[in-house]
């Protein structure tokens, strides 16, 4: 019993003991509540600091992206470095905020599907699992996806492996099974995302996936290992989709390099197209895979492959992804061959087909055959590959083409040529039958062809002297006639039955007083009709269907006289003493070719071409030294002109015609006598003189010179016509009348 004052002091201890307990909880509750206060205050701060950033494309605060540690130069290949994060979910060091009920990374989950993964998202956190296709992340709120993690239901054996490109990281190693690719803590993007299978499961397995971009949408499905998202261009994936899909027992994958794109992405369709149509782009290079499950790994079956390639040729097999073809040299494919080996070869076989240049889609062939053209400068544009079982029909029916492959079509032909007769050599594939610069007639001709596996031939006729177009005839037969003095004055020709269809026939015409005309093709007219001109020689190609000509398609056919009469239009020089003859001519024709200056830089003047032809050191330009000959090929630096001495009228008619074409004018360097037969006022003594032959006229042999005496004569004029050529020939060319036991007369002329 304790006394009344004993009994207060102990009822106002025990008052005062309870109200501490009370005040230190209530303190202790108070602390709490500040504590959630700002972390609740920290994370809406930071929350709209995420949303700005991520509305403007993640991109606040970088400058160097990758470029610290080389990571956009190569793909990890070690799966034994862990990830790179900040902290793994549900760690007590992990400041990202996870929503209410959502497990951390090692909470026991229940794998149901073939593939199971989730996405840390930027301001969510670690989202829900998915499963087998389904989405994980976020679309149309531009919030970046920072990590993933991927597993592998529980019935699978093997493991699923997985990396992850980062924003200012680059691609991190490998990692598997669960283990967290990206970070989570740093405010990091993942741009891109590897993922493939190992173990058994990648016997049953393909492992497929597509990522949703920043500014680009989904993604095409990537498979195996194969890049999905971007690199270096700084954009955020912000969803991911994963599904695992069986095997087939044969499937090819395949890839192609085109002109001025590149490599394109991977093509798994049941036909894959590779390379691309209807852009006339070159195919450069391809590889092919099997994807199924007799493939290398499988039961050792390979895809083996190879290219034709633009002056390379037949390159070697390569197979499995390999590349057939070549990069960065800017070489058309022109044909393929592919083969399957191993067990698959016994179960299927490889078809496939060309899309080539000029002709399209060429019909399928298989198992080693040639699809394409050879000799033939095409380049393919794409190529379609598919494996069908063994003695299957081929994927689709053939196109116009019933052929896979071709090669060049060879033509031969002949001549029979007035006084002459059937030549000894027949000419090919362009080559000129016949004679040219003789004036003698075509009287007949016959023409083959053959392309190994192309069916066909060709026919054709002539328009014949008297006679017009005779029937046309085939395959080496005689057209035109023999024995009766006949000229063949045009021609047509055309290609029959396959060859038809796979090539184009072209030939062209040396006519008469023309010369070579233009080219034509499949059965249209080479020659002339109506102005009794006569065919002196022919050429004819094969070439592949849409090929350009082999030259100037301009008038392969006539029907009007030829303009007989020629100009060099030399402006006229005379000469400025009594023996520089030769240097004024020399200088009307270099001045009419635009000579202005020698080889050696000498400006033109006649002074000065006299001194390249020693003129004033012999006092005359000597034709015995050939001196007007040596002067002019020095001047112009190579080998033009060439001395012909007492040359007949043919030679000189000929040298003359000749000089139009080339351009370089014929000089004469003829001889008068006294009390002989003078021209263009001339005096009447014995001496040589060189001029220039400027015009000619083929239908009356009237010849028209520029004389550079005519600044020594009083009669004489800078130009004159002298009647005929051949008069004038032999009446100052040859006969020579200074007998001094030296050569004096002759012509200069281009070779």
């Amino acid at each position: 019993m304790l006394e009344g004052g004993q009994m207060g002091k102990r009822i106002v201890s025990i008052l005062c003991g309870v109200l501490l307990v009370l005040c230190l909880g209530h303190v202790s509750a108070l602390a709490a509540g500040s504590d959630d206060s700002q972390e609740v205050s920290n994370a809406q701060v930071a929350e709209p600091a995420e949303s700005n950033q991520s509305k403007d494309d993640d991109n606040v605060g970088e400058s160097k992206t990758d470029e610290a540690t080389g990571s956009e130069k190569d793909v990890p290949g070690s799966e034994d470095t862990p990830s790179i994060t900040s902290a793994v979910p549900g760690d007590a060091s992990d400041t990202s905020t996870q929503p209410e009920g959502e497990g951390s990374a090692e909470d026991d989950i229940q794998l149901t599907g073939l593939v199971n993964y989730r996405a840390h998202v930027q301001s969510i956190g670690w989202q829900d699992w998915a499963k087998d296709g389904a989405l994980s992340g976020t679309t149309g709120r531009a919030l970046r996806v920072e990590a993933l993690q991927i597993q592998l239901g529980n019935a699978l054996a093997g493991s699923i492996e997985y990396c992850a490109h980062v924003q200012n990281i680059g691609w991190q190693p490998w990692t598997h099974d669960g283990a967290i690719a990206g970070t989570t803590g740093q405010s990091l993007r993942v741009e891109a995302l590897r993922i493939r299978l190992s173990g058994d499961v990648a016997k049953s397995y393909n492992v497929r996936y597509r990522v949703h971009v920043q500014n680009i949408g989904w993604t095409a499905w990537s498979y195996n290992g194969e890049v999905a998202g971007t690199e270096g261009k700084s954009l955020r994936i912000e969803a991911v989709e994963v599904q695992l899909v069986e095997k087939q027992e044969a499937t090819v994958m395949g890839r192609s390099h085109v002109q001025d794109v590149g490599w394109t992405s991977p093509v798994r369709d049941d036909v894959p197209t590779l390379g691309l149509t209807g852009k006339s782009k070159r195919l450069e290079a391809f590889s092919l895979s099997l994807e199924g499950t007799m493939c290398p790994e499988g039961d050792d079956s390979h895809i083996e492959y190879c290219a034709h390639v633009q002056n390379v040729g037949w390159q070697n097999y390569v197979r499995d992804g390999g590349n057939a073809g070549t990069t960065s040299k800017g070489l058309r494919i022109e044909a393929v061959k592919v083969k399957l080996s191993g067990p698959i070869a016994q179960k299927y076989d490889v078809w496939y087909r060309a899309h080539v240049q000029d002709y399209g889609w060429l019909a399928w062939t298989k198992d080693d055959g040639v699809a394409g053209t050879t000799g033939l400068s095409k380049r393919v544009e794409a190529i379609q590959v598919a494996l069908r079982p063994k003695g299957s029909a081929a994927p689709s029916a053939n196109g116009k083409w019933s052929l896979a492959s071709f090669g060049p079509a060879h033509v031969t032909y002949s001549a029979h040529v007035q006084n002459i007769g059937w030549e000894k050599n027949s000419s090919m594939d362009g080559q000129m039958a016949g004679t040219t610069g003789r004036s003698l007639r075509v009287e007949a001709f016959k023409v083959s062809v053959r392309s190994d596996g192309i069916t066909g031939g060709i026919s054709y006729s002539a328009h014949v002297q008297d006679k017009g177009w005779m029937d046309a005839v085939s395959n080496n037969e005689i057209a035109g006639t023999v024995g009766q003095g006949k000229r063949v004055e045009a021609l047509k020709l055309s290609l029959t039955g396959e060859m038809a269809t796979y090539y184009d026939v072209w030939y062209r015409a040396y006519v008469q007083d023309y010369g070579w005309l233009g080219w034509t093709k499949n059965g249209a007219v080479a020659g002339s009709t109506g102005i009794g001109y006569r065919v002196e020689a022919f050429e004819v190609k094969v070439l592949s269907k849409g090929a350009p000509a082999p030259g100037s398609t301009g008038s392969p056919y006539v029907t009007k006289a030829k303009s007989r009469v020629h100009f060099h239009n030399i402006r006229a020089v005379g000469q400025p003493n009594g023996f520089f003859c030769g240097p004024t001519s020399g200088y009307m024709v270099l001045s009419n070719v635009g000579a202005w200056h020698s080889k050696t830089g000498t400006s033109l003047s006649i002074e000065n071409v006299a001194t390249y032809m020693r003129t004033r050191s012999y006092g005359y330009t000597s034709f015995s030294d050939r001196m007007f000959e040596k002067g002019m090929n020095s001047w112009l630096g190579r080998s033009v002109y060439t001395t012909y001495h007492t040359p007949s009228y043919a030679t000189v008619r000929s040298s003359v015609l000749k000089s139009y074409s080339t351009g370089y004018a014929t000089c004469v360097d003829e001889q008068e006598r006294r009390g002989g037969p003078h021209f263009n006022g001339h005096g009447n003594t014995t001496f040589s003189h060189i001029m220039v032959v400027d015009g000619y006229n083929e239908a009356t042999d009237q010849v028209y010179f520029a004389d550079p005496a005519c600044s020594l004569y009083a009669g004489a004029s800078p130009h004159f016509w002298y009647p005929s050529l051949r008069t004038f020939t032999n009446t100052y060319l040859a006969q020579e009348y200074i007998r001094d036991g030296k050569q004096h007369i002759g012509i200069y002329t281009s070779r």
